[in-house]
């Protein structure tokens, strides 16, 4: 975002969202001065014209996913080379966010002191601010580095805004969220779901923590998670990423709200059209295999008899009674169950009619071109959309409880001293919801692991529970393993897995396309856009 452009929405305001039902349910209201803010209705709007800003890029988190190692995507094609500069759209895309969202937080909590409120309505607006503020400023933090650090509504004699370091952008971050964990509930009622607790406070303070190498307080905070004795780990995991799960969901601790058949209002996402109607979105085959059988080995390790990978050709061509029935080609069966919750694998059901509701069969040679791996994705796919586009209402996740439990673990691991049995409990209740129940590390990994080889562990956990969630990036800059992440794009060959019996059925695994190789020097904090530093002179 522009510097200028800060400033002029800070001297008219910026556009602010009413509410009529919910929190959700709001409508575009005119332009609302700061100098009108005058009840708590407006107030009450003003915070919701934060979540707004929060949820304007529908690219976010999820996209990052498709520039790492996880996935690609054609129109993120310079992010996942890593070929990007200060002018990638993208790249302008999340500082135009965050900065909007910094904005009109910045407005709520320098007025809200002019209007006469209750005790707890004026604690959790201005908690809230306080937490959406930081959530923006730890994303910058993230990505930039050190940025401007606008902590009001600025006239044009502040145009003109220094660095400040990534130190004191972070403990801003850390500051702002420990405020906003003194201010805000614990929950909400119904209605009110989504706004921002006091667990979501003190988890993402964990992450930031985590995440700058403050192991122990990292781990403590995530103690200070699990204290409040409100999340758990849910038994379904597929329908935690649906509208279906959202009712009852004590795991998700924050995500971005969005409503079913909502799009005039801005308020429903397209995750549905661009993973089934779209077919540019590619899970890599790295991913895939990162998806062990259900002995807790790899599917690359000799000693896993359970893996078999003979084709079922006779079982698969069309018309699939076989697959249509649920059945798997035999690569497929006795795997990690999050591989058929989070992707769409060759020769499974990826569909069903909008009339007759029949399931249909993901033939990867029917996509043509657009398919490059074989694989599709499946978490945050709302099957029930039936085709139409631009009404998907699934909620993208920002933290959940077992993020927390692994954080911890990972904290306490790289702390040091930590007791093997305590941190193998953490990993196990992740590993063992009920609809995935893989198992436990002392069986398959063994006791007695030395410390990198416990952080493997945790490592191989992340990727598999949190994938399409947005972390993978921050998992990778944070461990510095870019030179083995950022790699080619490989995937079973689609025009060797076809329908027909009589052009036969072959994973052949190919590399689809070539990644430039990792560029040290580069490191991982990208560029501050070019609007940024040409309107912005003390920025050099």
């Amino acid at each position: 975002m522009r510097t200028i452009r800060y400033i002029l929405l800070s001297c008219l305001a910026c556009v602010l969202f009413g509410c009529t039902k919910d929190f959700l349910d709001r409508k575009p209201i005119d332009f609302l001065a700061p100098d009108n803010f005058k009840t708590e209705n407006d107030i009450r709007e003003a915070v919701s014209g934060i979540y707004r800003a929060y949820i304007s890029d529908k690219n976010e988190p999820i996209y990052t996913d498709f520039i790492v190692d996880n996935g690609y995507f054609p129109d993120y094609r310079d992010m996942w080379n890593r070929t990007y500069n200060n002018e990638t759209s993208y790249i302008g895309n999340k500082w135009s966010r965050d900065y909007k969202v910094i904005l009109r937080a910045n407005t709520v909590l320098a007025y809200i002191d002019n209007v006469k409120l209750t005790e707890s309505a004026y604690k959790q607006y201005k908690g809230e601010s306080l937490f959406l503020r930081a959530l923006a400023y730890a994303d910058l933090s993230f990505f930039f580095g050190g940025v401007p650090m606008r902590l009001k509504p600025e006239g044009l004699e502040e145009a003109n805004k220094a660095l400040s370091s990534n130190a004191e952008i972070v403990e801003l971050v850390l500051k702002d969220l420990e405020d906003a964990a003194a201010l805000l509930p614990i929950s909400y009622a119904a209605s009110e779901k989504g706004r921002a607790t006091k667990g979501a406070a003190l988890a993402i303070k964990a992450r930031v923590l985590l995440y700058n190498k403050r192991y122990e307080e990292a781990a403590a905070y995530c103690v200070k998670v699990k204290a409040l004795n409100y999340y758990k780990i849910m038994p379904d995991y597929k329908t935690m990423f649906l509208p279906e799960g959202e009712a009852g969901n004590l795991e998700t601790i924050f995500d971005m709200q969005f409503q079913t058949n909502a799009l005039p209002q801005g308020l429903s996402n397209s995750w549905y059209d661009r993973f089934y109607l779209f077919s540019g979105y590619q899970v890599s085959h790295d991913l895939y295999e990162q998806y062990y059988s259900n002995n807790g080995l790899s599917i690359t390790n000799p000693a896993n008899k359970v893996y078999n990978p003979a084709v079922r050709t006779s079982d698969l061509v069309a018309p699939s009674t076989y697959v249509l029935n649920g059945g798997y080609d035999n690569r497929f069966q006795n795997r990690d169950p999050r591989m058929h919750f989070t992707i769409v694998v060759p020769y499974t059901i990826d569909s069903y009619n909008a009339t007759t509701k029949a399931p249909g069969v993901f033939y990867p040679t029917d996509k043509k071109a657009a398919n490059l791996t074989s694989f599709r994705v499946r978490k945050y796919v709302d099957y029930t959309n039936y085709n139409v586009s631009g009404i998907s209402g699934v909620n993208p996740i920002i933290i959940r409880y077992a993020d927390v439990l692994l954080m911890e673990a990972e904290a306490l691991v790289e702390k040091g001293g930590y007791n093997e049995t305590y941190v193998y409990g953490l990993i196990n209740q992740v590993r063992q919801r009920t609809s995935v129940m893989m198992p436990k590390v002392e069986v398959a990994e063994g006791p007695g692991l030395s410390p990198q080889a416990l952080k493997d562990v945790i490592r191989h956990e992340r990727r598999v529970e949190f994938a399409f969630e947005g972390l993978r990036i921050f998992d990778i800059m944070r461990w510095e393993t870019g030179a083995d992440a950022y790699k080619d794009l490989k995937g079973f060959n689609p025009a060797k897995l076809t329908r027909f019996a009589s052009t036969g059925i072959v994973y052949e695994i190919t590399t689809a396309l070539q990644r430039t190789p990792f560029d040290a020097s580069k490191a991982y904090l990208w560029p501050i856009p070019k609007t940024e530093t040409d309107a912005n002179k003390l920025i050099k």
